[in-house]
Formats: structure tokens, sequence, C-alpha cells
């Protein structure tokens, strides 16, 4: 199965752009509480995932735990632990479900490496349960 049907597209996604302050990218988080979100360059293209932990981690490093200044803090300056691996939007849905086991999202990018969607675990989740149930009506 094509991934493009459990995508997410870029359109709905919450995302910040390489220039946004941490402290917009805490807003932005925050609105939907989500605890990781992609980052995307000015072109388009996917850079990487910001986490709630790797924001916590550049407060108490940087501002001594104080949000005064983060508004001017790029998030691009935050060091990030690991981002989350990217897909090709010509992947199939077994090609990610290694993948999804260590991320919230599985960010997809066209063949230009610009930022389309993401596919989330419940997605995920959500297609192998109705592979289970297709394989058990098969076999009754």
């Amino acid at each position: 199965m094509n991934i493009l049907f459990c995508l997410t597209p870029k359109s709905d996604v919450d995302f910040v752009t390489e220039d946004a302050s941490l402290f917009k990218t805490l807003q932005t988080m925050e609105r939907r509480n989500h605890a990781a979100i992609p980052i995307v360059s000015r072109k388009g293209r996917y850079i990487g995932t910001i986490t709630a932990s790797d924001i916590l981690g550049c407060i108490k490093t940087n501002f001594n735990l104080s949000l005064k200044d983060s508004a001017d803090f790029p998030v691009t300056n935050i060091q990030r632990v690991r981002d989350n691996q990217a897909v090709s939007v010509n992947a199939k849905m077994e090609d990610i479900v290694d993948i999804i086991l260590t991320q919230n999202f599985v960010p997809v990018v066209d063949d230009d490496e610009n930022f389309i969607g993401i596919i989330t675990r419940k997605e995920i989740i959500m297609w192998l349960n109705d592979r289970l149930q297709d394989n058990d009506s098969d076999i009754k």
C-alpha cells in the first residue's frame, strides 16, 4: 500500500521554519500539546525534528530556566538529540513499520527532499489493525 493513503499533508501539520525562535516553537508545540514537531527550511525542505526534551535542555543550558531571551534564539541553534527519519513519498507502508517504533511520526519528503507531510504512529497502527482484520476474515 502506498503511504499517501495515510499521509497528513503539510497544510495540516504543525511545524516550524528554520528561522522560528525558541519561543515561537514552544507556542506551536503547546497549541496542540505536541511532544515533537518538524523543522522545515524556508525552501520547504525537511531539516529535522525538535522535541520538548531538546527545548528543555536548551532552556536549562542557555537561559537558566528563563524564557526571557528565547524570542531571539533560533530553533536551529537548539541541539537536537536525534531527528525523525524521513521517508520518500514512494515508500510503502511496510517500509516504515520499523521506523515508527522509535518515532511518534515519520516525515515524508518528495524526490527533491521537500517536506510534504507526516504519517503518525496512530495511522500505522490503524493500518496494521486493518491488515489483521483482513487476515482474520480470510481464515474464517
